[in-house]
């Protein structure tokens, strides 16, 4: 496949500051595109972008509140001001805040649903409507996880969130067709980042845990969740749409525990 696969493709990236949203900016770069990358605050973008330059491509930071529709039309309407109409998106951002049923709070599922779910179709129906605009088709990427098909306790507005991502994905994908743009989700299983760095360190997983119940005995890289992105938002995968990626060393197939 060609290295520079999405030349002189508009990409928008959500959740861009750091994890697997700054891997996947970064490789979407490295493949061709001009990429928007939003974080909450637009400072808080400010290291990924300075990577993708450094390495040569052009990149905004975007601050944006994805749970909130107007937040979200305004910073899209600049994105299309400065760089042009959307060709990729890249729904990543999402949060987990762990709490039992009987002790979960109604403002810990609204963060959830919010920010997991509700900005996927608020960033969604932005970019798809430029698409639909500029009549070159287009791309949506969904990043879910293996949590909207496996059932983890304590985990339910994260769990709950990333499932209807996955159904979100389906409806958009069938309904959008007719405009040439793909939807499809991704949902890796546990990846190593700084994130489950830290929560090693506060002892609320165990990486030998994690390890022993994955078929493969080892976690995912944001190397290889980014090298999916890649390969699904690029014409190889031009008659993919509504699919269910999952990247997870066998973590969903593998039913024994």
């Amino acid at each position: 496949m060609n290295d520079k696969v999405l030349d002189g493709k508009v990409a928008v990236v959500t959740g861009a500051s750091r994890g697997i949203g700054k891997g996947i900016a970064v490789a979407l770069a490295a493949a061709g595109a001009r990429v928007a990358c939003i974080a909450t605050r637009a400072e808080n973008a400010t290291d990924t972008v300075a990577d993708i330059i450094h390495a040569g491509a052009e990149a905004i930071a975007v601050g944006c509140r994805v749970e909130e529709g107007a937040a979200v039309r305004e910073a899209f309407e600049a994105i299309k001001a400065q760089l042009g109409p959307i060709d990729v998106l890249i729904n990543n951002a999402g949060i987990s805040r762990p709490q039992p049923l009987l002790k979960m709070t109604e403002a810990n599922w609204d963060e959830h649903m919010d920010i997991n779910a509700k900005s996927v179709f608020l960033c969604s129906q932005a970019a798809i409507g430029q698409m639909k605009e500029a009549g070159n088709g287009g791309c949506v990427i969904n990043i879910g996880s293996i949590v909207g098909q496996n059932a983890i306790p304590q985990t339910l507005g994260y769990c709950t969130s990333k499932a209807a991502v996955e159904h979100m994905t389906r409806v958009m994908a069938i309904e959008c067709a007719k405009y040439q743009v793909r939807v499809n989700c991704i949902a890796p299983g546990y990846v190593r980042t700084e994130l489950i760095d830290q929560l090693v360190a506060d002892g609320k997983i165990s990486l030998e845990a994690i390890e022993k119940r994955t078929p493969q005995r080892r976690m995912g890289s944001i190397e290889e969740i980014s090298a999916a992105v890649i390969f699904v938002a690029s014409p190889a995968a031009g008659f993919m749409t509504g699919s269910i990626m999952n990247i997870d060393g066998g973590w969903t197939a593998y039913g024994y525990m």
